[in-house]
C-alpha cells in the first residue's frame, strides 16, 4: 500500500501525520499547564517547565538538516518517521501510571525525549512532503498538513480537559499514545525501498559518499546559511512570533483559572475558538 501515489492518499497521509503530530503538543502545552495550575503549581513553575519542553523545538533548524545528511539507502525518512513517532509513543507510556505532580522528576526526562523525538519527527514529515509531493501539490498538502495539527491540538488540548472528568487522565493519555502511533502504520505501509531522487528533493544526498564527507558537506552548507543575512531575518521572526504565539498558549490556561474560570470552560476554550 503506498499512500503517496495519489493526491486524495496524500491528503491522508499527511494530514494523519501531523494529526499525530499536534495531539501531544496540545496536551504538553495547553492541557498539562492548565491541569498543574489547577493542582496549585505556581505559575513560575509551569512556565519553567513549558520552557523546558520547547528547547527541542526551538533548536530544530539545526537539527532537522541533519535528517537529510544522515539519510540513506538503508536508513530511509520512513525510517525516520517511524522511529521516532515509536519513541513519541514509548514516552509517553509511563504516564499511564505516573502523575506530573507527584513524579515530576520522572515524568520530566520522558516529556523531554517525547519533545525531541516529535521535533525530529516534524523534520522528517516535512522532507518526506518536500520529496513526494508535486510542487503543484504542496500548498494543498500544507493546508491538510495544518488541519491535522490544528485538529489534533484541538482534541487533546482542550478535549482532554473535557475528557478527563469523565474518563480519566490515564485514558486520554491511552488514547494519545494510540493517535500517535495509528499514523505511524500508515508510514508502516509504505514501499520499504521508496527513496527520493536526486530531483525531487531539496537537498541533495550522495549515497556513497562516507560519515565524514556527509558530515563536512553538512558544515559547508551550514556555514555558509549563517553567513547570510537572510538566514538571521528568518530566525529573528520565527524567534518573536513563535514566542508570542507559544507563550500565550502555554499561560492562557492557568490565567484563565486564576480568574475562576471552570476547567471545563477551559478546555471548551481551547478545543473550539483558540483553533479557529
Amino acid at each position: 500500500m503506498n499512500l503517496l501515489s495519489t493526491p486524495t492518499q496524500r491528503k491522508i497521509l499527511f494530514g494523519s501525520l501531523y494529526l499525530s503530530e499536534g495531539a501531544p503538543i496540545g496536551f504538553i502545552w495547553w492541557a498539562l499547564p492548565t491541569k498543574l495550575r489547577v493542582a496549585g503549581v505556581p505559575v513560575e513553575e509551569i512556565t519553567a517547565f513549558t520552557s523546558l519542553l520547547v528547547l527541542p523545538w526551538v533548536f530544530k533548524f539545526l537539527w532537522a538538516p541533519l535528517v537529510d545528511t544522515l539519510r540513506s539507502s538503508r536508513w530511509t525518512l520512513r525510517s525516520w518517521i517511524i522511529t521516532t513517532q515509536a519513541a513519541m509513543g514509548v514516552s509517553l507510556l509511563p504516564l499511564l501510571f505516573l502523575t506530573l505532580q507527584r513524579d515530576f522528576a520522572i515524568v520530566i526526562p520522558l516529556l523531554l525525549l517525547h519533545a525531541f523525538a516529535a521535533a525530529t519527527q516534524d523534520a522528517s514529515i516535512d522532507a518526506l512532503s518536500i520529496a513526494s509531493v508535486p510542487s503543484s501539490e504542496r500548498g494543498t498538502i500544507n493546508g491538510w498538513m495544518q488541519a491535522g495539527m490544528l485538529a489534533g491540538r484541538s482534541l487533546f488540548g482542550g478535549g482532554a480537559l473535557l475528557l478527563t472528568e469523565r474518563v480519566g487522565e490515564q485514558a486520554v493519555v491511552a488514547l494519545l499514545i494510540i493517535v500517535v502511533w495509528s499514523s505511524m502504520v500508515l508510514v508502516i505501509l509504505l514501499p520499504k525501498a521508496w527513496i527520493p531522487t536526486k530531483s525531487e528533493t531539496a537537498v541533495e544526498i550522495n549515497e556513497a559518499s562516507t560519515g565524514s564527507q556527509r558530515w563536512n558537506e553538512f558544515s559547508l552548507r551550514l556555514k555558509e546559511a549563517l553567513q547570510q543575512k537572510t538566514t538571521w531575518f528568518g530566525l529573528l521572526f520565527a524567534l518573536f512570533s513563535a514566542a508570542g504565539f507559544e507563550a500565550v498558549g502555554a499561560v492562557a490556561g492557568p490565567y484563565m483559572i486564576d480568574r475562576g474560570i471552570s476547567s471545563e470552560e477551559v478546555g471548551f476554550f481551547f478545543a473550539d475558538p483558540v483553533v479557529v
